[in-house]
Parts: C-alpha cells; sequence; structure tokens
C-alpha cells in the first residue's frame, strides 16, 4: 500500500466525481475501501456529530478538570493563609498547603516570593535541637 499523495488525491476525487463505488476506487488504487473512505472523507472536510459531540465532551471534561484543581489550589492557599495568621511557620505552612494540593507558583504568588523559594522552604530538612 502506498501512502496517499496529491496525485493519489487527485485520481481519487476524480474517480469519485465519474461515480465510482469505494470498492471500484479502492481496486483501482489498489488500497483498501476502507482507506479510500476514510481519504475522502477527509479530503471533503466532513466531521460526523459523533466526532464533534466527543470533542465537546472531551474539552467539557478537561475544563471540569481544570476548574476543580483551581478551586482546590485556591482552598489550599486560604488554609496556608489563615495557618500563617494563626502563628504556624512559614514552612510548615507551606509543606501543609502542598500536600494538600497547592502548586509552588501559587503558593509563591500569594507570599510575594518565588515559586522556587517556596520548593526551598517546604523541602528544607529541619536540624535537630
Amino acid at each position: 500500500m502506498t501512502p496517499w499523495n496529491a496525485r493519489r488525491d487527485t485520481r481519487l476525487q476524480r474517480l469519485e466525481r465519474r461515480g465510482l463505488s469505494a470498492a471500484q476506487i479502492a481496486k483501482r488504487l489498489r488500497t483498501t475501501r476502507n482507506a479510500v473512505i476514510g481519504r475522502s472523507v477527509r479530503l471533503r472536510g466532513l466531521v460526523f456529530p459523533s466526532v464533534l459531540a466527543r470533542q465537546a465532551a472531551a474539552k467539557a471534561a478537561t475544563a471540569a478538570r481544570r476548574a476543580a484543581r483551581a478551586r482546590a489550589i485556591a482552598k489550599a492557599v486560604r488554609s496556608m493563609k489563615r495557618n500563617l495568621a494563626a502563628g504556624m511557620a512559614r514552612a510548615d505552612a507551606i509543606r501543609r498547603a502542598v500536600r494538600a494540593g497547592a502548586t509552588y507558583p501559587a503558593l509563591g504568588a500569594a507570599l510575594g516570593i518565588s515559586k522556587q523559594r517556596c520548593h526551598q522552604l517546604a523541602t528544607r530538612v529541619r536540624k535537630a535541637a
């Protein structure tokens, strides 16, 4: 089976205009009927409703996941701010917020420090007294 190219595409379209069936075109192009049907659909730019529905569902699911993630991050940042106001050590508050799902960039933005500094504070090992 040879790959599709501009010449084969033109031949496929010419055979379609003559009214040949997909099976007849496939025989002349030495390929499969399904390959002819698929290529013809793509050349005409057809998109089936089922494909559109699947794409819309995937897009909606992605948006829902992103929104849920943003809510979790916001909740963790609010919790960290409450912990800091209650007197918790900054490194401990950051660690707790990270475990709750916050990202270092979000925590850094809330604290006015870089994401790298947040990571340093969260991963620093305490020295035994």
